[in-house]
């Protein structure tokens, strides 16, 4: 399937970008189609996470940028403010390469080119949910336009009233959309107007304590909360389902059930992930292979999930993709592997037509290398390093209080 768009202006521009990213974030392709299942279940445990954030310090410096553009110190055109934006990120960039390299945005191409994916696009999903900038339905540019006009409102009507009773000035000041009464923000304080100066990509301590607090205040069900609020070693699982293993009996009901049929997912779709890769590989992939002789054991066993209650708590109504998971699980629970396969060169080539389908192109692909997705983590890995930081920074905390 191809995609295109007439771009009428960089608004525009950036929320189909934000669509495709959230369609293709994953690290592997989502050759199959199931990437919204996966999506919903990341969303549900990992809230404001994305596959392609990096650092947990972005989730203040976009703030910080942002409101020195609503306090005035970019000017008072959206145009140039926007512009002005981009320019900041790109000195914290720089700044944050003098000290550090692991996670910085920008590293590979700064300082001669810079990055199409800016952090604020990266990280302004997260910045909403997790209500460190308080209203969810604004983008960046509507946000910098809201901003402009209610200063021009204000300074209207303190122009308009100047020789009016002072009292009244004062009540009509109040009326006037003052940008200061709408509380945009909820950031760390004070606001420190020096912190470019010594810029690291590691989280200040009130900074980790302010983000612990949001994400447990904001979305105290989820397993990211779970994981910060009794500050679990995340490094020691190597996967979603050993977490899930050990932590199962300590979260509440709701959430290990979700997580139990999040991993029964996992399972049932590693039939579709293996076979596919048997394909293309002409049977040669022994990764693939092996995967597949343990597979086989189980296979009725991991197909006995219940697919309509996913389909109901994630309300996936895309009738294509339901056909192929209930088709799939039906192919499994008769131990029909022609059949499975059939499915699963069906799915990709009505995903993306003969041409491009890679169970059309056998032999092209190294026979050695795993093709698409290969198991789903829903975010975890990806958050790893998010809670990672917020531990790190309570450490100093804990130094700093000895």
């Amino acid at each position: 399937m191809q995609l295109g768009w007439i771009d009428f202006s960089k608004e525009e521009r950036d929320k189909v970008l934000d669509v495709i990213n959230l369609l293709t974030e994953e690290g592997a392709v989502d050759e199959l189609g199931i990437g919204i299942i996966r999506d919903s279940f990341a969303n549900l445990f990992f809230p404001g996470t994305s596959t392609i954030q990096t650092r947990a310090k972005y989730f203040l410096i976009v703030p910080y940028i942002l409101k020195e553009a609503e306090e005035g110190k970019y000017g008072s055109n959206p145009e140039t403010i926007l512009k002005r934006i981009d320019e900041e990120e790109r000195k914290c960039a720089l700044k944050l390469l003098e000290n550090d390299k692991e996670g910085v945005i920008g590293a590979r191409v700064l300082p001669h080119k810079w990055v199409a994916r800016k952090p604020s696009n990266i990280y302004w999903n997260g910045i909403r949910t997790f209500k460190i900038f308080t209203d969810d339905t604004l983008s960046i540019p509507e946000y910098v336009k809201l901003v402009c006009i209610l200063r021009e409102q204000k300074n209207a009507a303190k122009l308009g009233k100047r020789n009016d009773d002072a009292d009244e000035n004062d009540k009509d000041d109040k009326d006037a959309g003052d940008v200061d009464g709408f509380n945009f923000w909820h950031l760390p304080s004070p606001h420190n107007t020096n912190w470019r100066e010594n810029l690291r990509i590691q989280l200040l301590p009130e900074e980790a304590s302010f983000l612990k607090r949001q994400i447990i205040k904001e979305h105290p069900e989820s397993l990211l909360a779970f994981l910060l609020k009794n500050h679990i070693d995340v490094n020691k699982y190597d996967s979603f389902t050993a977490l899930y293993e050990d932590i199962k009996d300590d979260v509440s009901e709701d959430l290990k059930n979700d997580m139990l049929m999040a991993c029964q997912f996992d399972a049932f779709i590693q039939i579709a992930f293996t076979q596919f890769n048997l394909i293309v590989s002409a049977e040669r992939n022994i990764r693939a292979l092996d995967k597949w002789n343990k597979i086989k054991v189980n296979l009725k066993e991991y197909a006995m999930l219940d697919l309509d209650v996913i389909y109901f708590r994630f309300k996936i109504a895309n009738y294509a993709l339901r056909t192929f998971l209930n088709s799939l699980r039906s192919a499994a629970l008769a131990d029909d592997i022609d059949k499975i396969r059939q499915i699963i060169i069906n799915r990709e080539n009505n995903l993306k037509g003969k041409a491009r389908a890679k169970v059309n192109r056998v032999g092209e692909f190294d026979e050695n290398a795993w093709v698409g997705m290969e198991y789903l983590d829903y975010r975890f890995s990806n958050s790893r390093q998010i809670i990672n930081d917020i531990y790190e920074g309570e450490q100093v905390i804990d130094v700093q209080n000895r």
